[in-house]
């Protein structure tokens, strides 16, 4: 007879554990889950967009994908903008994506640029995550109001970061089964994509409900107007004053305490930078106590230096 002592117990596969504590549901159940979540967007997010940022969005369910979420997230691909965010009484970690080519475009048409850039891969820029950020908040509001007595609290956010800082981000979070939820957003002719995901064991005791009555007055007003919003963005500046011209050989045997004249003589030239783009031709000076430039002339030709600053 075998002794009971000496038998090992088998572990519960992880699945079946899931499905035992409501962490994870049925294809059906699931599927019905994210497509109320979706209907909710699809119905709301586009009107949200005009009012706030007079920007004609429109929005289409493009399906689910299931699975462990830090699956879910990488098989995303490249190219997106991640924000992480909680909702007191419902949620304590989901996450919105935004494919990055969409900020992009939102700005390119905020400043009346008809020629719709490309699906951009590249990370967003400091201004073009302050559009990502918006347009993330106004998804978790949106979603906040199909909450019901569970949306009483206003959602926490977190600055938006590439996806390839998920990992980073998510050190202290358990992993889970999770539920994207992929919107297609179309503005112009760019179609890009949002995608909201939600741990299972939440999208399970979740039921949405179709808010009635003025949207304006649902929503939370944004604290400001999204060109205001765009104009308060900080943004790096960068003086390059040109010096003497040197041999290699010379520039291999500089030591501390050499010293390198300036090429001009007089008054100095400077060129400045705003966002990697020279925008100003300057000269060096001083302000009190403080070394200074003083604007002498603007380099773009059709003076839009705001168009210069933001073009990629």
């Amino acid at each position: 007879m075998n002794n009971p002592s000496s038998e090992v117990t088998k572990p519960i596969d992880p699945i079946v554990l899931a499905r035992l504590t409501g962490s994870l549901g049925d294809v059906k159940t699931i599927a019905h889950c994210c497509s109320d979540v979706a209907a909710l967007q699809c119905q709301l997010l586009g009107d949200v967009v005009q009012e706030e940022m007079q920007l004609d969005i429109g929005v289409e369910y493009a399906g689910h994908v299931s699975g462990l979420r830090s699956q879910v997230i990488a098989g995303l691909g490249s190219g997106y903008t991640l924000v992480s965010a909680s909702q007191r009484n419902w949620c304590t970690h989901f996450v919105i994506a935004t494919r990055n080519s969409l900020p992009i475009a939102m700005i390119a048409q905020l400043l009346g640029d008809t020629d719709q850039p490309s699906d951009d891969t590249r990370t967003l820029t400091s201004i073009e995550g302050d559009i990502a950020s918006l347009l993330v908040s106004r998804i978790a509001g949106v979603l906040r109001l199909g909450l019901g007595p569970k949306g009483e609290f206003e959602p926490v956010l977190s600055p938006c970061y590439p996806i390839t800082d998920y990992a980073r981000q998510s050190l202290e979070i358990p992993d889970c089964f999770a539920a994207a939820v992929r919107l297609q957003v179309k503005l112009g002719s760019l179609t890009g994509e949002v995608v909201i995901v939600i741990p299972q064991s939440v999208l399970l005791k979740t039921t949405i409900t179709r808010p009635s009555g003025q949207l304006a007055n649902s929503l939370p007003a944004p604290a400001d107007a999204v060109a205001d919003h765009v104009l308060r963005s900080q943004i790096d500046l960068c003086a390059r004053i040109k010096l003497t011209p040197l041999k290699l050989g010379s520039i291999a045997r500089l030591k501390p305490g050499d010293t390198i004249p300036f090429e001009d003589i007089g008054d100095i030239g400077v060129d400045m930078d705003a966002n990697g783009k020279l925008i100003y031709r300057c000269e060096f000076g001083r302000s009190g106590d403080s070394y200074s430039v003083k604007i002498k002339s603007n380099v773009s030709p059709d003076g839009n230096i705001l168009k210069k600053i933001l073009d990629n």
